[in-house]
Parts: C-alpha cells; sequence; structure tokens
C-alpha cells in the first residue's frame, strides 16, 4: 500500500470520527468550555454569635480579667475542636462557590477542611497548614480519605494560583460526588504564601 492510499485513510477514519463524536451526546468536547467562577460576598459567612460571649468591660476587675483570659481561651478551644459544626453560610450552593485570599483565611481560622489538588510532590514542597492532598490528576486511592467526610461538611479546594484549574475541576468532582458545600479558593497557594499565612511541607 503506498502513501497516498495510507494518507486518505488516516483522513476518511479522522472525519468518521469526528462525525462519530459530533453527534454522540457523551461525545468528548473538542474545545473546553471556560469555567466561569461565581464569586461569594464576604458578609455571606457567618462564624459563630459572638455576642453569647459578650461580658460589660465597666465591672471587670484585675481578678476578673485574669478569668476572663482563662475563659476566653477555652472558647478559642472549643471553637477551634467543632468549628465545621459552628459556622454556617447562606449561601445556597447550585455549584462550587470562588472565595478570594480573605475569606480563605477566614475559614482556615474556622477550621474548615483544605484540600490541595496539586500532585504529592508539589503537596510536599509546601502547602496550606493542616491541609489535604486529594491530586486531581492522581489514582483514586486519595479520594479513599472523602468516605470519612459528611456530604454537609464545608470543604475548600486550592492548587496553585489563578492560572491553575485543578481546584475547580476537583471543587466539580466533588460536588457531583454529593458534598454540598464546596468553596474554590481562587488564588490558591500563590496567594497564601504572598500573605506569610501558616504553612506545612512534608507529606503530612
Amino acid at each position: 500500500m503506498n502513501k497516498k492510499n495510507i494518507y486518505k485513510i488516516l483522513i476518511i477514519s479522522s472525519i468518521i470520527g469526528l462525525v462519530y463524536n459530533f453527534l454522540n451526546p457523551n461525545g468528548v468536547p473538542l474545545i473546553r468550555e471556560e469555567r466561569k467562577l461565581t464569586f461569594v460576598e464576604e458578609e455571606n459567612l457567618l462564624p459563630v454569635d459572638s455576642s453569647t460571649f459578650s461580658i460589660d468591660s465597666t465591672s471587670i476587675t484585675k481578678t476578673d480579667n485574669d478569668v476572663l483570659n482563662k475563659d476566653e481561651k477555652k472558647i478559642d478551644s472549643t471553637s477551634q475542636k467543632s468549628s465545621n459544626e459552628i459556622l454556617t453560610v447562606k449561601e445556597n450552593f447550585s455549584k462550587p462557590l470562588a472565595i478570594k485570599i480573605d475569606k480563605a483565611y477566614q475559614l482556615f481560622k474556622q477550621g474548615v477542611k483544605f484540600i490541595d489538588a496539586r500532585m504529592p510532590e508539589e503537596f510536599a514542597e509546601g502547602h496550606i497548614k493542616g491541609a489535604i492532598n486529594i491530586p486531581f490528576d492522581g489514582d483514586e486511592s486519595y479520594r479513599n480519605v472523602l468516605n470519612s467526610f459528611s456530604k454537609e461538611e464545608i470543604l475548600v479546594t486550592y492548587c496553585s494560583g489563578t492560572e491553575c484549574d485543578l481546584s475547580i475541576l476537583l471543587g466539580d468532582e466533588l460536588f457531583e460526588k454529593g458534598f454540598k458545600k464546596v468553596y474554590i479558593f481562587f488564588g490558591g497557594w500563590n496567594d497564601w504564601v504572598e500573605r506569610n499565612y501558616p504553612i506545612s511541607k512534608g507529606s503530612e
């Protein structure tokens, strides 16, 4: 078979493949559609009502102040342990919602789980403190940890920065798996490091 006939077969096969893909409802899109992110307004996140702990400062003595400081530490410790239980959101999640650095740090302080969508090598070099590595391009074994998560739990996905879409892809995947309170941290690792916020290195 000469080269001319080979080229003809290749061209005809390609055309048939393209037509089939176009007509198939489950066909692979040739051009990936841009994912438009919906950002959350700052006031839509409601932490625990601090008015519960309000005290009249005009009647505090030195001894009272020492007791108050101890109580504040207890309150802070309790809020860190049960942050996902006391944190509430106004949003109706029809899809994962995007947040920026200030909102991400607010959620971090509330103890919300952060999920790093980058590959293990990048995760080991440095990641948000306490983050869990579920690489979007990794094998299914990384996703086993999801079995221990509540579907009502608030989750935040992130990756390298604004040019990285792994956090978006993973966020969409988590939403499809039934996790209905998923935020995508737009700006990710680069913005976090720029603010000098808490980080860790290694696989943990």
